[in-house]
């Protein structure tokens, strides 16, 4: 009976551990372009990635732009490619979507919003976190050499990525065609200057690091201005890594690539 027990324990831990240690695995990051901005006495580093599709086009192409959360900040150029990466490198979506990838780092200790992300609320800086300036700044230079189709824009963002995705939106509404923000918030004042925008808006309610409600908040406000294309999914079992199952959304990247702004 005793074997049969460890036995048991093993066909169900070892499903565990191999979900795990795959949660952790990191892209092959060959297939990325390691790449700096420097501005002034900031660097963010960042990895560019062209999508299987894109091979084939020769005119300007979607871009993506993924903020990660507060765990993979550092100065590798690589953890930032640990979480949610591996959805955009399927091949359902490489080879059916051209598309350019960047994906920033944000060193130690920096944050893309600089705010209290346990705080049921915040008001915006008057100026952007540098990070997120620097992000907007390789946005700009690819774009003005033709690289990018400045109508296909488009921003995600988990945890404290979901934070900046916002901070985006709120600053730069007319620069994105779309944006899929997970377990983040923002300035509820500035739910106006994005009622044009469609966002995907994803929490756990049973979150315990960001209050569901800021993602609640910023969806309700988006409907009070009139925000058609505002969209929220919230999950009852789940806390704040719920980003997995976001982006499993069946039909979430052909929702996001058919946006145009």
């Amino acid at each position: 009976m005793k074997h049969v027990l460890f036995l048991l324990l093993a066909l169900m831990v070892g499903p565990l551990l191999l979900a795990q240690e795959n949660e952790s695995q990191l892209p092959d990051t060959s297939l990325f372009e390691a790449c700096r901005h420097i501005e002034g006495n900031d660097t963010l580093s960042y990895r560019l990635y062209r999508s299987e599709k894109a091979d084939t086009m020769t005119e300007a192409l979607p871009l993506i732009i993924f903020l990660h959360g507060a765990g993979e900040r550092g100065n590798d150029n690589c953890m930032q490619l640990k979480h949610c990466i591996k959805y955009f490198l399927d091949d359902s979506v490489t080879s059916r979507y051209p598309f350019l990838l960047i994906v920033p780092q944000c060193p130690n200790d920096r944050r893309w919003v600089n705010t209290d992300w346990s705080l049921p609320e915040h008001t915006m800086d008057s100026v952007p976190a540098a990070e997120l300036r620097g992000a907007m700044a390789v946005l700009d230079s690819l774009v003005g050499v033709g690289v990018v189709d400045s109508t296909r824009v488009y921003i995600c963002g988990i945890s404290m990525g979901g934070f900046g995705t916002w901070d985006a939106l709120q600053r730069w509404p007319e620069r994105f065609a779309a944006a899929i923000a997970i377990c983040g918030g923002g300035d509820l004042a500035y739910a106006e200057a994005m009622k044009d925008v469609p966002v995907y808006i994803f929490h756990g309610l049973l979150d315990e690091v960001v209050m569901p409600s800021r993602s609640i908040q910023m969806y309700n406000a988006l409907k009070d201005v009139g925000n058609e294309e505002a969209f929220l999914v919230t999950y009852a079992e789940m806390g704040h890594v719920c980003w997995n199952a976001a982006f499993s959304t069946p039909g979430l990247f052909a929702w996001l690539f058919w946006k145009k702004r």
